[in-house]
């Protein structure tokens, strides 16, 4: 399974912060990109920067296709996959005013969180094993020195 973690769209108060997750995410992307059985084949979630819109519940599609080279879907012009995609969107005005060196730790904290959601769906997901992928999100964070115990600004 490929995963895709961004933060793409933010606004004006938070348009420093992709710079800043943008690392932290590409490289757990990269380490979660593995079997988790099931029948997703991709797994796109987004850490939301505005508040423009409520978060996107998740959905799964079947066959969604690529029509052109996306760097961002990773799916292939002409191929067609089962693709899960949800977002989460972290209180913007607490985000905001969390000191620079935090803003990595909130962020994995609140996709961590999210992914009970994956718990709830797999068997709608063909048996993918949700347990192990957070297990191993957990140990990717802890893997590159992530704050993962403090809990900043839990609803």
């Amino acid at each position: 399974m490929e995963v895709q973690i961004y933060a793409n769209y933010c606004d004006f108060e938070t348009r420093h912060l992709p710079q800043i997750l943008l690392e932290p995410l590409e490289l757990l992307s990269k380490e979660l990109s593995n079997d988790y059985g099931g029948i997703m084949e991709h797994l796109w979630i987004e850490f939301q920067l505005n508040d423009d819109h409520g978060p996107f519940a998740f959905r799964f599609q079947k066959k969604v296709g690529g029509k052109t080279p996306n760097p961002l879907t990773g799916i292939a012009p002409g191929v067609f996959n089962n693709v899960g995609h949800y977002s989460v969107l972290p209180e913007i005005a607490e985000l905001v005013y969390i000191p620079k060196e935090s803003v990595v730790d909130y962020a994995l904290q609140k996709l961590y969180r999210s992914t009970s959601v994956l718990v709830d769906k797999k068997k709608r997901l063909g048996g993918f094993d949700a347990e192990s992928f957070r297990v191993d999100f957990l140990a990717s964070c802890k893997k590159h020195d992530y704050d993962m115990d403090s809990y900043i600004g839990w609803d």
